[in-house]
């Protein structure tokens, strides 16, 4: 208990530090901001809601192919409410970590297997990591001319050259084997069986090429509405005379940097990764605009996600104890090459 206490503190302690670097190197001024929110557009907050609903959807149902691929046959209801309790807790909490735990308790306590819940969690946030690298390396290389920073590109490079390494991991066993003597060097003996578990789970969908291309196209659908629910922050708040490709190059590498579990849901990070981004010379952003719309994007993905939080604590205490109380569509098919 102890140590979970000194780690919650130390994550608010780098948001908190975050953030005052960011007021005091930038000369940001808090009343500026408040102006900015005290005259939002109403219906660019609106849209940029309705955009996030639409992705948390896709999402759901992108999850739940991967859960039935898996053999975790459930109603596609029941994914969609465990899918939103888990973006509830990635808001509210200590970031995505939080999140994905919830999505994969509730799959274990519903009759799933723990570590093929990990496993689709996992690809799951991959194909997303995946789709968001490479649509910031596609927006740089067609408006290549219009970068204003080198370093930008060469950043996007690199994520995306790592991202095809861990392709290439997850998906190669023989590849793999040559660097498992680096887990079993910093995990423990148990730490490293369980690990294994999840890799051969998750290493297991490379059989399913035709469900790996679908969630690939579908991902890219969720990624680009998250983008623009980031436009829609901007125009929201104002901001109006940033272009849109620039969104598609910086905002995948500011949710690469927010995915890393070591501030409160991503507070200081976010702001700090958006900040130095688009306010390069010739993209045209200001610090305290640029600030305001990141602080309104994440009350965006708020909104969108209060469902979730209605469901946690509205559904009922004791889960069904027998699977077969899910009804006859637990029983689906499971997709094929």
């Amino acid at each position: 208990m102890l140590k979970k206490i000194l780690i919650i503190l130390l994550k608010i302690l780098v948001s908190a530090s975050l953030i005052f670097l960011l007021l005091q190197q930038k000369d940001i001024s808090l009343n500026d901001i408040a102006v900015q929110f005290k005259t939002a557009d109403a219906t660019w907050i609106l849209i940029g809601i309705l955009l996030f609903t639409l992705s948390s959807i896709l999402g759901s149902f992108q999850w739940y192919l991967l859960l039935r691929a898996r053999g975790i046959s459930l109603p596609y209801r029941r994914a969609v409410s465990y899918y939103y309790v888990g973006l509830f807790f990635n808001n509210f909490l200590l970031g995505y970590v939080a999140g994905d735990a919830f999505r994969i308790y509730d799959i274990s306590k519903s009759g799933g297997n723990s570590t093929d819940a990990v496993s689709t969690v996992f690809i799951d946030r991959f194909i997303g990591f995946i789709v968001l690298t490479t649509l910031a390396l596609l927006a740089s290389l067609l408006w290549l001319r219009h970068i204003a920073s080198t370093i930008t590109l060469l950043m996007i490079c690199l994520i995306f050259i790592g991202w095809a390494f861990a392709i290439l991991l997850l998906f190669n066993q023989k590849l793999a084997k040559k660097f498992k003597w680096l887990f079993q060097f910093f995990l423990s003996e148990n730490f490293f069986a369980k690990l294994k578990e999840i890799y051969q789970s998750a290493n297991a969908f490379r059989h399913q090429k035709k469900l790996l291309l679908i969630t690939a196209l579908i991902s890219i659908f969720i990624q680009g509405l998250r983008i623009l629910v980031h436009y829609t922050a901007a125009r929201a708040a104002h901001v109006n005379h940033i272009d849109l490709f620039y969104f598609f190059m910086f905002i995948p590498i500011v949710a690469l940097a927010v995915s890393f579990p070591i501030s409160i849901g991503g507070f200081g990070i976010r702001e700090q990764a958006a900040v130095n981004l688009f306010c390069l010379p010739g993209v045209g952003g200001s610090p305290e605009g640029i600030t305001s719309m990141e602080f309104m994007a994440y009350l965006i993905g708020v909104a969108g996600s209060l469902a979730g939080g209605i469901i946690f604590i509205l559904r009922k205490k004791h889960r069904p104890q027998e699977n077969n109380e899910f009804g006859e569509d637990m029983v689906a098919p499971e997709l094929v090459n």
